[in-house]
């Protein structure tokens, strides 16, 4: 992953990513602008990964730039149509479990998961990330876990330790 490969210590923080060594992940979307907030985030949380899933991935790798011993996963979203170094997707491994992280624009997830629950499962993804709707969303669908952590606009966002430990969070 491009982002990844800015960070220090990159191989060995990608070696504990891979082999399952539980990691504290961030997992963010739809910032829009509000960097105010992704810092406050990264503060409070102290991530070891950022998952982001689009909108405004500039946010993300402007964060990428600040906090370089953290790793970033980062995909575009349908505000990012002039980003054309970012891709629409990406699948990667974390702590053993296999992710597929789309921002769902391409997906129509403001309509139905149906198209999403599709692609997941064509990939054998076993955690989905997505964002767009701006909504929290968990479910567990045939054996893959579907997470929207909501807008951080909204200051919402997803902390993810491992297995199927998932906490939603508001910034105060």
């Amino acid at each position: 992953m491009k982002e990844f490969e800015y960070v220090k210590n990159f191989w060995a923080k990608k070696r504990k990513m891979e082999r399952g060594d539980l990691m504290k992940v961030l997992i963010c979307s739809d910032s829009h602008k509000r960097l105010d907030y992704f810092q406050q985030v990264m503060e409070l949380e102290n991530p070891e990964i950022v998952i982001f899933a689009g909108d405004h991935s500039t946010d993300a790798i402007d964060m990428s730039l600040v906090y370089r011993d953290v790793l970033f996963a980062i995909v575009k979203g349908n505000t990012d149509m002039d980003d054309f170094e970012t891709r629409d997707t990406r699948i990667f491994d974390l702590m053993g479990k296999k992710v597929f992280l789309t921002h769902g624009h391409l997906y129509s997830v403001k309509q139905s998961l149906e198209e999403l629950e599709k692609k997941a499962h064509l990939e054998k993804a076993e955690i989905c990330v997505f964002g767009h709707t701006h909504k929290e969303y968990f479910a567990e669908k045939n054996g893959i876990i579907f997470v929207n952590p909501g807008a951080l606009q909204d200051k919402k966002y997803v902390l993810y330790y491992g297995g199927k430990r998932f906490e939603q969070k508001t910034l105060k």
